[in-house]
């Protein structure tokens, strides 16, 4: 019986060969299962398995055994009640059943728009974040406004004791690859306005009657969000770390808007983080084949997953220039036989496999137990782990990156009332040493992630 550890040596020579324009020994897979599914599966209330994952331990061991995925079977969530509810949140809301809610949300105002631009950063904490989160707002709720960012980090950092070591075992047990730590991340510049700020019937509006009031505001706000979602370390870029996107209003603007208020600011964006050497990624959110010529003008060796769509087309565009993953029909899982499961992977696979570049995955992701069928689902990887293979392994694939060929925008330094800088500080405090500023500035930029995070 082959051990954890050269388990986890081929899968990650695997990844990696695919990320380093090489054939690698098979396809790889990337699939795991968000939090209440794995709930679902071990019988654990929801809403309890959110404020104690560890709970799920067992169930997520047995489904690590079942399935060869190569990434754990338990992928955790995103939004947390924990953290909603000590902010007041009310646009992240569980629903009885015990999902976290995302409702659609307006706190910012056609009028808001020249404040905004003035000072992004603080016009959001000051004006748009109390219209959203109760306890954020210390006009109406002084005294726990004073708490609300401690009492979400203390939660944040009591839930995380539970997980992580979970998933630490389960990684060590199973032999799953180390992650790649953080390679950034990122808010499409409109997405981002439309979220959590102005909605999204709210921007739809606006792209049509104030476009230029548009463009003037994500322009504004580009230092921000090149802050936020630049690699920690810009002279330290880890390629096998890819800064994810996911992308939500392209494919409903029309193509004056789309180019101008969505697809311009979004390169801006990858194009600096590729001059620093950062692989960046998309979710292709719905169906991109009308607008997929324009992902060919995107940095070299993007990684692309998609949700609707000819694969067919998809590997002929976008095969040697990206690495693409997923776009495998999840609904086959449940409507399929077992043996047809098996026939439509192989079809799959003689589509996306040729030249490398490919990692295997779903066009979604299974929100219950409902959604997934374990023995199709473990027919259907073993199907990769039979058929995936390469009789060529190491051979070139695609084109290859090099970010000397992306210039950097050069934008203005992120300024704003609400941040203290460094010298800010040392005007306030003149007998702080420079030994101290790495750690009030990371302090300083704590809070800023949090912000942000509130405002996505």
């Amino acid at each position: 019986m082959t051990d954890a550890k050269t388990i986890k040596a081929e899968r990650t020579q695997n990844l990696h060969d695919v990320y380093d324009n090489k054939i690698p020994k098979r396809v790889p897979i990337s699939f795991g299962l968000g939090l209440t599914t794995v709930a679902d599966y071990a019988g654990v209330d929801r809403k309890d398995a959110y404020w104690n994952p560890s709970l799920l331990e067992k169930a997520s061991d047995e489904l690590c055994e079942m399935i060869p995925s190569d990434t754990c079977m338990y992928s955790g969530t995103v939004y947390t009640p924990y953290s909603a509810q000590s902010l007041g949140a009310k646009n992240k809301i569980m629903s009885d059943t015990g999902y976290m809610q995302h409702p659609n949300t307006v706190s910012m105002f056609p009028e808001d728009y020249d404040e905004f631009i003035k000072d992004p950063y603080a016009t959001i904490i000051e004006k748009f974040l109390p219209r959203i989160y109760d306890n954020m707002d210390p006009a109406n709720n002084p005294t726990r406004s004073l708490f609300a960012l401690v009492q979400e980090a203390n939660l944040n950092g009591l839930v995380a004791a539970l997980q992580m070591p979970m998933m630490r075992r389960l990684a060590e047990k199973h032999g799953y690859p180390d992650g790649e730590g953080r390679g950034g991340g990122g808010r499409t510049p409109l997405d981002w306005l439309a979220d959590q700020l102005r909605s999204f019937d709210g921007i739809c509006v606006d792209v049509r009657r104030i476009p230029d009031k548009v463009v003037e505001a994500l322009d504004a706000a580009y230092p921000m969000l090149y802050k936020s979602g630049r690699c920690p370390d810009p002279n330290n870029v880890n390629r096998y770390a890819v800064a994810m996107f996911q992308l939500h209003m392209a494919t409903y603007l029309n193509e004056k808007a789309f180019v101008k208020t969505w697809y311009e600011p979004w390169k801006r964006q990858l194009e600096d983080y590729s001059s620093l050497g950062m692989r960046c990624g998309a979710f292709l959110e719905e169906n991109w084949t009308k607008k997929i010529d324009y992902l060919l003008d995107l940095p070299t060796g993007m990684y692309f997953t998609w949700e609707y769509g000819d694969p067919k087309l998809f590997k002929e565009k976008l095969g040697k220039k990206f690495v693409l993953s997923s776009g495998f029909p999840l609904k086959y899982i449940t409507q399929c036989t077992k043996d047809e499961i098996i026939d439509k992977t192989k079809e799959w696979l003689d589509i996306m496999m040729p030249g490398g570049q490919y990692i295997f995955g779903f066009d979604k992701s299974a929100l219950t137990m409902g959604d997934i069928n374990l023995e199709n689902l473990k027919a259907c990887f073993e199907t990769v782990l039979k058929y995936g293979g390469y009789d060529n392994a190491g051979a070139p694939t695609g084109e290859i990156f090099n970010k000397a060929d992306y210039t950097f925008s050069n934008p203005p330094e992120f300024k704003s009332r609400a941040y203290r800088s460094w010298e800010d500080y040392k005007k306030l405090y003149p007998n702080t040493p420079e030994s101290a500023k790495k750690m009030v500035m990371a302090a300083e930029d704590a809070v800023f992630s949090s912000i942000f995070y509130m405002s996505c």
